[in-house]
């Protein structure tokens, strides 16, 4: 490896989305290690209650509980309202929280089920960043709205045809908005993932070493990463790192760049 990166993040705060497990905390804790003031949100009060006692007890930065479904309107205009209160501003968005559909096939999905994956992986998006962004003006704030997304958003078939819609619906919200925002100095950018070690994959490979008594999830996991280019599976501080760069000074002429955080993957066929 060549060279060596280090961020300082002092006296920034942050809110990040769905960040109590997996690629979320591994985001918030990096942005802690940085010196960072962030905000953690999930659905779970208690979830959210412990990650930011945990953070506390590591870091020296400000964490602040900040829970909420992002699927509820009311709960996003809190969220935000949260973080003010607690930082005065707010210079950083991480838009991470996302659901993930189990639909087999378009012509199996439920209007019910398109309603839940575009109002958290799309609408929570825009609402956030709108929201953040107005706060941002009237603070006379350059700061970052940075999207996840996801390779499904790439691919035009496949398996999670739901999840993948929205997120092609993620990457163009994240074009549209870096233009507008970027008049304004607000940038705005996006990381797209492939295979990482979350909480969502976990919860699959442990399915599918259920009905195989001679492999465990990890067992499943490392054989899904030696299928990756590099060789292994995402991890959550390799999206924390990617967040690091393009919310720091270091990417100041970044704008609309869905930056691939994949291993390769999203080279390969879906």
């Amino acid at each position: 490896m060549v060279g060596r990166a280090a961020f300082d993040y002092s006296g920034e705060s942050a809110i990040v989305t769905g960040s109590t497990k997996g690629i979320g905390r591994g985001i918030a804790e990096s942005l802690a290690a940085a010196g960072a003031d962030v905000a953690i949100n999930a659905r779970t009060p208690a979830d959210v209650k412990e990650t930011v006692a945990e953070l506390d007890a590591e870091y020296d930065g400000t964490f602040v509980a900040a829970p909420g479904d992002i699927s509820d309107l009311d709960a996003v205009e809190k969220i935000v309202e949260t973080a003010v209160d607690a930082f005065d501003q707010v210079d950083l968005l991480v838009n991470n929280a996302a659901v993930w559909p189990r639909e087999e096939s378009l012509l199996e999905a439920s209007l019910d089920e398109w309603e839940a994956a575009v109002n958290v992986n799309v609408r929570s998006q825009f609402y956030l960043s709108k929201l953040v962004a107005e706060h941002m003006l009237a603070n006379d704030i350059q700061g970052n709205v940075i999207n996840m997304t996801s390779q499904t958003g790439d691919r035009r078939s496949g398996p999670r045809g739901l999840y993948g819609l929205s997120n092609t619906a993620v990457n163009g919200l994240t074009w549209r908005m870096a233009y507008d925002y970027a008049l304004e100095g607000i940038r705005v950018n996006a990381i797209s993932t492939d295979a990482a070690r979350s909480y969502q994959l976990r919860y699959e490979a442990e399915q599918v070493a259920d009905g195989d008594p001679d492999r465990t999830a990890d067992d499943v996991l490392d054989e899904m990463g030696e299928q990756r280019p590099i060789g292994r599976l995402g991890r959550p501080d390799d999206i924390g790192n990617a967040v690091l760069y393009l919310a720091s000074d270091a990417a100041s002429y970044v704008v609309g760049t869905i930056l691939r955080v994949s291993g390769g993957g999203n080279l390969q066929g879906g």
